[in-house]
């Protein structure tokens, strides 16, 4: 199975030991650290997000080039106090996109074997979601339903080769 991940801020406390180690490495010196625990917790977490944010943003530059190419359907289930709630989104931009995802505190977006997959976590539970590009009869099928916000026009798209794709983003954006 080929596996690639795009961003990942869930596993943020698993990467705070390098963190650490890298900070003591670039900055111990300077700072007169003896060792890396000297490093202060403050130090660790704003690197981290620091990352998480340039990656962030990079991400989002990519893909907005692929959004202006080509139309994207995203479905899949948003965990709320009171079970999941099944839903969709035709995607044009990374506009449309953070609206999907805004609202969580945690999120990996990922892709194995060309499908493209969003998990994403906050206060109410989880979400989880599957992007497909839209084929040219898929994007006529859904402009002569007038791109409606409706359960069976995205099942409908996703479930037919003819009307939708896998995304296969890895390899447009990064060629591998």
């Amino acid at each position: 199975m080929k596996s690639y991940v795009f961003y990942d801020d869930t596993a943020d406390y698993e990467a705070y030991d390098d963190v650490r180690a890298f900070l003591f490495d670039t900055y111990g010196e300077d700072n007169g650290w003896a060792t890396a625990d000297d490093v202060p917790d403050n130090w660790v977490y704003d690197e981290i997000s620091e990352q998480n944010n340039a990656d962030w943003r990079e991400l989002l530059h990519d893909l907005g080039r692929v959004f202006k190419e080509d139309c994207y359907l995203l479905t899949g289930t948003c965990g709320r106090w009171c079970g999941p709630a099944q839903g969709g989104k035709f995607i044009n931009s990374t506009d449309d996109l953070l609206t999907c995802i805004r609202h969580l505190d945690k999120v990996k977006l990922y892709e194995e074997n060309g499908h493209f997959y969003i998990d994403g976590y906050h206060h109410d539970g989880s979400d989880h979601y599957e992007l497909k590009r839209l084929t040219q009869k898929g994007y006529e099928f859904a402009d002569r339903n007038y791109f409606a916000h409706d359960r069976q026009l995205h099942t409908t798209i996703m479930q037919n080769n003819f009307y939708s794709a896998l995304p296969r983003l890895a390899s447009r954006l990064y060629g591998v």
